[in-house]
């Protein structure tokens, strides 16, 4: 009798087992792919030096070598000129370009990398020259228009699934966020869509966990649409517009 008891307990043990090993295996399944863009740019960049500004692309954990596009866009605080610059592929998920600074002051860059049918453009902020050169500079043009919203530091990365869509069908727009590499959770986002001139229809995201969000949207023209997603969180307001094609 003992051992009929021992014998059961154990299969029961053993199916217990087995079902937490399902679920952390479902569990690991469900955890979306993130494309990551760490960048590798200098604080400090010295005027009229050749500077590398260069970043690691990575999709999954994995090094990205076959991104679609990678550019580096580059403005001066205060100003209203950006460089749009295409980086190289210099191996192992490592992209990069290379650009002379010929004016003091602090420069904002941000990479524009689009791979596995996702975008992510991460900015970081750098001072050109030595910062009495650099503050000089910035006080020249802290008043010209866009100034404001150049020095807030975008630290959300945004990454939407999709770009391409069926007219006249419900479409499941989805986006991934990250904050510092990790999953930003307990945002609020919404999606602004609107083809050419046309009106503007906003849509709200539900948040699905683990920095996933989606919404269901109809596209009821064939064309090019812009979808501008909009992230608030962590009393930051970031937003990013990406182009789809519906067909």
């Amino acid at each position: 009798m003992r051992r009929r008891v021992g014998f059961a307990f154990a299969v029961v043990l053993l199916g217990m087992m087995v079902m937490a090993a399902c679920t952390n295996h479902n569990k690991q399944a469900d955890t979306p792919a993130v494309l990551d863009v760490k960048m590798e740019v200098p604080d400090h960049i010295d005027l009229n030096k050749p500077t590398k500004l260069a970043c690691v692309v990575t999709y999954g954990g994995e090094k990205v070598d076959d991104a679609s596009e990678v550019k580096f866009e580059v403005w001066k605080h205060g100003s209203s000129d950006r460089d749009m610059l295409e980086a190289k592929h210099d191996g192992n998920g490592r992209y990069s370009v290379e650009k002379t600074f010929t004016e003091a002051g602090t420069y904002s860059v941000v990479a524009h990398v689009t791979a596995r049918d996702m975008h992510n453009m991460p900015k970081k902020d750098v001072v050109v020259g030595n910062p009495e050169q650099a503050a000089a500079a910035d006080g020249e043009g802290e008043h010209s228009p866009g100034s404001a919203e150049e020095h807030r530091h975008a630290a959300i990365a945004i990454s939407l699934s999709s770009r391409s869509f069926e007219a006249g069908k419900p479409a499941a727009l989805t986006v991934h966020l990250t904050k510092d590499g990790k999953p930003l959770t307990n945002a609020i986002v919404r999606f602004e869509i609107w083809q050419a001139d046309n009106k503007h229809e906003f849509v709200d995201a539900d948040d699905k966990g683990n920095g996933k969000y989606e919404a269901v949207a109809t596209f009821a023209n064939k064309g090019t649409y812009s979808v501008k997603v909009h992230v608030e969180a962590d009393q930051l307001h970031e937003h990013q517009v990406e182009q789809v094609t519906v067909q």
